[in-house]
């Protein structure tokens, strides 16, 4: 049952933690939009059109940059609603009605678990039905311009690549398609001068569209034949024209949920699939080093002695700054074979130190 005290610290907090991610998504925004207002006025002129589209591309970055940082303002939000405590004097009040510091640790992390729940929900359920609107280029938020597809892989190990995407209309132009057998082994060539996605069906439907056998690379089979062609009006590639923007983005498979990862990093060759299955693990271990985190940077505020708020602040910024260093030298490591091991190092490294740090508070 919650005290008043616990509903106090929890409003404070909950307030504090608000306002910060407010005020980081607005800079976010603001710095970004100062840097690349250029990108947005090379598609339109008119005012209206340009904060038309300056509102549609920032609106589906929201939950990107929520997912960002989210995880250090629960950690900001946590050692500023102490440290106003600390400042005071409430935490000597408190001592003195006999109540224990750690006590009070009990509503910022209760609160901060329903805050890790609603990170996790926006990274799966929200992030990846607006990944194709992410990874938009400013210059082309209408989706009108055309770009290329290069040699990108659906769930079948079929390969595509296209001179021309038009993502919009959903039309590709000179299109290539190597399909495997059975066996994952390049098969069939299929060509067509466009292909047009059918989304009923979740097909694309192909405009002279015609296969032919490729030769074997072993056997050597079919080496110096005539080619013979096939009439071929569709072909069920797996990808829409938004999955083949989204493939070719640098960032893609961290904007995935964890079950489209593990469909991934289950196909035979996937061509990026070290990346995928890192990021797998690190999505899996998000939640514990937020966690961990908080856990890390407030109990140096939790003292009953008089203690300066700048000299908690600094120790508690700089443990929070090496945990956060380790963390972000680990992600950014691509290495299939100790995925597991490299993600959950931060989590092995600090999280004793964190149980310990948070244990050993005095009352």
């Amino acid at each position: 049952m919650f005290s008043i005290v616990d509903r106090y610290l929890a409003r404070n907090y909950l307030t504090g933690y608000f306002i910060l991610v407010l005020v980081g998504m607005g800079l976010y925004v603001l710095l970004d939009l100062l840097v690349n207002l250029d990108e947005f006025t090379k598609e339109f002129t008119s005012l209206s059109r340009v904060v038309s589209a300056v509102f549609d591309y920032y609106v589906y970055n929201i939950p990107l940059y929520f997912s960002q940082i989210a995880g250090p303002m629960m950690a900001i939000a946590a050692s500023f609603t102490l440290a106003m405590m600390l400042r005071n004097n409430e935490l000597t009040a408190l001592i003195s009605t006999g109540m224990p510091l750690s006590r009070l640790s009990a509503p910022i992390l209760l609160c901060s678990v329903g805050l890790i729940a609603v990170w996790v929900a926006n990274r799966e359920l929200v992030l990846p039905q607006v990944a194709p609107k992410i990874v938009r280029s400013r210059d082309d938020v209408a989706g009108t311009k055309t770009i290329g597809v290069y040699c990108v892989r659906d769930e079948n190990n079929a390969i595509v690549t296209a001179l021309r995407l038009y993502p919009r209309e959903g039309r590709m132009y000179r299109l290539f398609i190597i399909a495997p057998d059975a066996t994952g082994r390049p098969a069939q060539l299929i060509e067509a001068d466009s292909a047009a996605y059918d989304a009923q069906r979740k097909v694309w439907v192909l405009e002279r569209g015609r296969m032919s056998a490729l030769p074997d690379p072993i056997g050597q089979e079919g080496l110096g034949q005539r080619q013979e062609y096939e009439i071929v009006r569709e072909f069920p590639l797996t990808l829409t024209p938004e999955d083949m923007v989204l493939r070719q983005a640098t960032e893609w498979s961290d904007l995935l949920s964890t079950a489209q990862m593990n469909a991934l990093v289950q196909s035979r060759k996937l061509p990026n699939r070290a990346a995928v299955v890192m990021s797998r693990h690190i999505r899996l271990t998000q939640p514990l080093l937020q966690l961990i985190l908080i856990m890390l940077v407030f109990p140096f505020f939790l003292t009953r002695e008089p203690t300066s708020v700048l000299a908690a602040g600094g120790r508690s910024l700089l443990t929070g700054g090496a945990f956060f260093t380790l963390a972000f030298v680990a992600h950014n490591v691509i290495e299939e074979s100790n995925a597991a091991l490299i993600a959950w190092m931060p989590i092995l490294a600090f999280g004793p130190f964190a149980v310990v740090r948070l244990a050993n508070v005095k009352t």
